[in-house]
């Protein structure tokens, strides 16, 4: 009811009591949820999720594209779309965009949460760490996610709080106790909770999991298997990931991920990860 808000927020300006302008997100175009549209949406957005599935990375923008440009108001499709540029064709410039367009107008608590765990991961690898954190804080609190809780573990482990990392762990296993990819995820703490013999386990048994190949790097480098956790790494770089801006970023985070710590002078290791220094987002670049 944009109107009757209106109408309001001048009454309530007009007794001394006025308010912020956060009425301005209801004069927003609504997005078309007709059956004809929804319909369509949906289509679009399952095919760019089939296609981001099996790494058919220009079909699945295609998709996503489509989607938008049938709705741009739209938060879901705004959100697909977004998380794609963040996650997989690196154009974070476009990637915040879309995302500071689903918090200035009406969008459910999920897309808001997406959009506001995307900005944190952006805002934590430009060297604003608390300024992210913050970010990830507000997204749990529109809507809890794994994704979050994964990332506040890996902050807070990099910040040597390892049991407040683990208890993010923990989160995330509770919202999502089957998903491997969590799992996968939880066994790289592992090590650090004493429990070698089940990290390589999970590592064994999950090998040809591709899109986990960097954290199954991340429980060889533990274990001390460094021909393992080479091998797994330039398989995340190189056949999981599709785009060197994207490379890069995962590049400088292996450098600063204490997982990889014993391997971070070593010249396999710094050999493997040159793309870090093209990172232009990271902090480091301002060193």
């Amino acid at each position: 009811l944009p109107g009757s808000a209106r109408k309001a927020q001048k009454a309530l300006k007009r007794i001394g009591r006025p308010v912020g302008d956060e009425g301005a997100a209801l004069d927003t175009p609504e997005p078309d949820v007709s059956p004809e549209r929804s319909a369509e949406m949906v289509g679009l957005l399952a095919a760019g999720l089939r296609a981001e599935f099996e790494l058919r990375i220009v079909d699945a923008r295609r998709a996503y594209e489509q989607a938008h440009a049938a709705d741009p108001q739209d938060p879901v499709a705004t959100r697909f779309l977004a998380e794609f540029h963040r996650h997989h064709s690196g154009d974070w410039q476009l990637a915040r965009q879309l995302f500071s367009e689903i918090l200035a107008h009406r969008a459910d608590a999920l897309s808001r949460a997406v959009a506001l765990h995307g900005l944190g991961k952006m805002t934590i690898h430009a060297g604003e760490f608390l300024r992210g954190v913050g970010m990830f804080e507000a997204s749990i609190a529109e809507y809890p996610l794994p994704l979050t809780y994964r990332n506040l573990a890996v902050y807070w482990n990099s910040e040597g709080q390892f049991e407040k990392a683990w208890g993010f762990v923990e989160k995330a296993l509770t919202l999502a106790p089957d998903d491997l990819y969590n799992k996968i995820f939880a066994a790289t703490y592992l090590v650090g909770q004493g429990k070698p013999g089940e990290a390589e386990r999970m590592a064994q048994e999950n090998e040809p999991v591709l899109e986990a190949s960097y954290n199954l790097a991340a429980i060889w480098a533990q274990l001390g298997r460094k021909e393992k956790a080479l091998e797994l790494l330039a398989r995340h770089f190189y056949q999981y990931e599709r785009f060197d801006p994207v490379r890069a970023r995962e590049m400088q985070e292996a450098r600063d991920d204490v997982a990889f710590a014993r391997y971070h002078r070593d010249p396999d290791f710094v050999a493997l990860t040159q793309l870090a220094s093209a990172d232009a987002d990271s902090y480091h670049q301002t060193k």
